[in-house]
């Protein structure tokens, strides 16, 4: 907002947003969990390890721009107690860790979010689409000493036995979309669906929560 950072003006907006939010938020029925904001943006440096390439063995920092998603989605509440926002349309460009970040989100829910029987899903129009993202929310549970002592983590489903909870990869094939009750539900490549239908599914799943 001070100009020393150079973005478009949809970064700006989405900043002049949030602070006029603040400003406004008692009027407009909800507030700042501070605490659920840093919790779920510490979440990631603290159980979560990259495991390819040049950030091998490195925990998962957050870039700023990346704490302002989590911190936004995470932190914000209604005055009833629950999330202001449950849907998040997030475009990045490609290279910039997309996946791996919805992956965190994904185990977050699984893992610390407070809900008990959760169900967390990859969802796609395909299963091998699907477990791109799960592949890599494996991977984290794998190099993570304090996730994997909690954790059982299959080919197609990481179990949390303590909550009743899972996370698991599902696709359209096969109606594999119908009867779920998602209390996380992560789509990527959004623009490669021929049609709103994971979409639609996952939307309307959602009313058991």
């Amino acid at each position: 907002m001070e100009g020393r950072i150079v973005t478009c003006k949809w970064v700006k907006l989405a900043c002049q947003r949030y602070f006029d939010d603040i400003r406004d938020s008692k009027a407009k029925g909800f507030y700042i969990d501070r605490e659920a904001g840093d919790k779920a943006v510490q979440f990631f440096p603290t159980f979560l390890r990259f495991y390819e390439g040049a950030f091998d063995g490195q925990p998962f920092i957050l870039q700023p721009w990346q704490s302002f998603i989590i911190w936004n989605l995470f932190g914000w509440k209604t005055t009833d107690g629950f999330r202001r926002f449950r849907v998040a349309y997030i475009e990045i460009s490609k290279g910039n860790g997309k996946t791996p970040m919805a992956a965190g989100v994904g185990l977050y829910g699984l893992t610390l979010d407070g809900e008990q029987g959760a169900e967390c899903y990859t969802a796609a129009t395909t299963r091998e689409q699907a477990g791109i993202l799960f592949r890599d929310a494996k991977a984290f549970v794998e190099g993570s000493p304090s996730l994997s002592k909690r954790l059982i983590v299959d080919k197609h489903n990481i179990a949390y036995p303590a909550t009743n909870s899972f996370f698991r990869p599902i696709s359209s094939e096969h109606r594999g979309l119908d009867g779920k009750r998602p209390h996380i539900a992560l789509i990527d490549e959004v623009h490669e669906h021929p049609t709103s239908l994971v979409v639609d599914k996952m939307r309307a799943g959602t009313k058991g929560r």
